[in-house]
């Protein structure tokens, strides 16, 4: 049986599916781990006095049915002087122990059954994402690292933005098994592995954290999520449905809709326009269930009614109503949406103050640098009576959190001697408890997490919100619907996120955006039109959304191209394991030389020939498990629905 040994000198056996807290630190230089803790095997809630009024507590999580455990220290000082420092602080510090272990000698290439580390590309860096397709499409690709003899590997992120550059999501595999772990933290974390004879060391934590508490001091650090795996499991899926069951919204908030279904308005776009534009939606039975209002409806810009010229974005931070723009401030096209079926999805950034705001100057003392830091009770609260006040009197179903600039850059400089990581600690629980307080004020409430497309994805804003925007990419008027599929890369992990399609009356590019979360924004710039076509194109492709939308958060399984491949087919499989049923979506790209594919599907019972139907009508052919698709044209799709 694999072992997980835990510190340098402790050590149990994964038992009937269960697994324990492992964790490393120094305090005043003397190392603690869990086993000195008292927390090996301990419950949630166990706490260990380090010093005199300092101590340290335990949140333990345990799904035996998944194999997993989840854990998180907090560090507190009950004294009356300041505490030692606290160092070298490895939220997670385990060993997983192979056994005996085929040690190559350098020049030998890996191969499957060797110890690899699979990690998920986050997003690019800069403006990539609309400059370089190629670029861009690396997002959610797999990078695998394979480590010889006594080698090591450290995989961090970039600007204080959890899955800037690196998702915080690994699969440590070997043939006859392996390990799923998952770094909870909204800011700067890093993750280490080292191979040691027979067994890989696995610490992670914060980027940056080396402190001293001052009296009355409470603080946390990241959490852990460690999920066990044996040969021949499906890992992905084991994941994803561990995420669905108990890191996402529906497990952890009173909102049970799934995701988010939005119909997107440019902010700055008139009052009078978009009255119009949902009369239009309306009278055609397009229906969504948001009416999502972006940026450029707040402050007094002269010019906001295009995203991509004005001055709207100089006002963030400016948080009223532009009643030039919107006379009556919103509450009419929140009304509108309501008759219209939908509920209001608003955009805002509150963390992040433009120069030039007139909030920004009224309160300075509220802030670090452009940064609207939340370590402090005052501004908790305002914040909170904000958004709380918006989300009460527009009856708002979802709220859109963005975030657009690094935080590492301030933390670095105004961290003081002896105090590194604590103002990113009290600036992330800060916005874990505004945004808490929300969801518990607003029990039907979404929060959409965008922070500049799919830069805040780890398993505490998992738990709370849905990465609507899990890139920036989709921003585009003229996005490649197959950099858009290789994004959907992000479904072998995470089960709900969201995409979006601005191109209108284009099936192939629509579908190729489907995904748990979804959005229309065909219809948001003060420059698109729509014609009798284009509405009625719109209520097609919304009613297949709506019809196949519950598989899509369901096991995922990819059967064609992960990568920006011009001349393959991507094929997407959603299956429900318990039904027997699921969904294919097929895309043979634009360069694709072949018009037909041929796939297995996976999770249908042994011997049983599903029956099978194309939403368009195109040929298919089933034997047992073994589906065709044809598809005649180039750059066309399909959605196949099976039972």
């Amino acid at each position: 049986m694999k072992k997980l040994i835990f510190g340098i000198t402790s050590m149990f056996a994964l038992l009937a599916g269960a697994a324990d807290v492992s964790f490393s630190f120094k305090y005043g230089g003397e190392t603690f781990d869990a086993a000195r803790c008292g927390f090996a095997g301990a419950e949630s809630g166990k706490a260990f006095q380090v010093a005199d009024g300092v101590r340290v507590t335990l949140e333990k999580k345990a799904w035996p049915e998944a194999d997993a455990v989840e854990w998180l220290l907090w560090f507190e000082n009950t004294g009356e002087k300041d505490s030692a420092v606290f160092s070298e602080i490895n939220d997670c510090d385990l060993l997983y122990d192979f056994g005996k272990l085929e040690h190559k000698r350098p020049g030998y290439s890996p191969k499957p059954g060797d110890i690899r580390i699979r990690t998920m590309k986050g997003m690019v860096p800069g403006n990539y994402y609309s400059s370089d397709d190629r670029v861009s499409a690396q997002e959610y690709e797999f990078r695998d690292i394979y480590l010889r003899w006594n080698e090591s590997a450290t995989v961090k992120n970039t600007s204080g933005r959890s899955s800037d550059e690196m998702m915080p999501f690994f699969d440590v595999n070997h043939a006859s098994g392996g390990l799923m772990t998952a770094v909870g933290w909204t800011g700067g974390w890093r993750a280490d592995f080292a191979l040691k004879g027979n067994a890989l060391q696995i610490r992670s934590g914060l980027a940056s954290a080396r402190f001293y508490l001052r009296k009355g001091e409470k603080v946390r650090t990241s959490s852990t999520l460690v999920m066990r795996y044996a040969a021949g499991e499906d890992p992905n899926n084991k994941f994803r449905r561990l995420i669905r069951d108990h890191y996402s919204h529906t497990a952890n908030t009173r909102c049970k809709r799934t995701g988010i279904m939005a119909c997107e308005l440019w902010g700055g776009l008139p009052s009078k326009e978009m009255l119009k534009r949902i009369g239009e939606l309306k009278r055609y039975g397009i229906r969504f269930d948001d009416l999502w209002l972006d940026a450029g409806w707040y402050g007094d810009c002269t010019k906001c009614d295009d995203a991509y010229t004005g001055d709207w974005g100089r006002k963030t931070g400016d948080w009223e109503v532009n009643r030039r723009v919107h006379p009556g401030g919103l509450e009419d096209v929140a009304a509108a949406a309501k008759d219209a079926g939908m509920g209001m999805m608003l955009w805002f950034e509150p963390e992040r103050s433009a120069g030039e705001s007139a909030f920004y100057k009224a309160h300075k003392e509220w802030h670090l640098e452009d940064i609207l830091y939340l370590g402090n009770r005052e501004t908790r609260d305002s914040l909170f009576n904000l958004l709380d006040g918006y989300i009460t009197r527009l009856g708002m179903s979802c709220y859109r959190q963005d975030f657009n600039t690094s935080l590492t850059r301030v933390w670095q400089k105004h961290d003081e001697k002896d105090r590194a990581g604590i103002l990113e600690i009290k600036h992330i629980i800060g916005m874990y408890e505004v945004w808490d307080r929300l969801l518990a004020k607003h029990p039907d409430l979404l929060i959409d997490n965008c922070s500049s497309g799919g830069r805040r994805i780890d398993i505490e804003t998992l738990k709370r919100s849905i990465p609507f925007f899990r890139s920036d990419y989709q921003c585009a008027f003229n996005a490649e619907p197959e950099v858009t599929q290789a994004h959907n890369m992000i479904s072998t992990w995470l089960p709900y996120n969201g995409c979006t399609t601005k191109t209108k009356s284009d099936t192939y590019a629509a579908r190729s955006t489907f995904s748990s979360s979804w959005g229309g924004a065909f219809y948001n710039a003060i420059f698109q039109s729509m014609d009798d076509a284009d509405f009625r194109w719109a209520k097609q492709i919304t009613d297949e959304y709506r019809l196949i939308r519950g598989y899509l958060a369901e096991d995922f399984h990819n059967h064609g191209s992960r990568t920006l491949d011009e001349t393959a087919w991507a094929i997407w499989q959603y299956n429900d394991p318990k039904a027997q049923k699921g969904v294919v979506l097929a895309f043979r790209r634009k360069n694709s030389p072949s018009d037909n594919a041929t796939i297995e599907l996976k999770g249908i019972a042994d011997g049983k020939t599903p029956k099978v139907r194309s939403l368009d009508g195109f040929p298919l052919e089933i034997t047992v498990n073994r589906l065709t698709i044809h598809l005649k044209d180039m750059r066309s799709s399909t959605v196949v629905l099976y039972e």
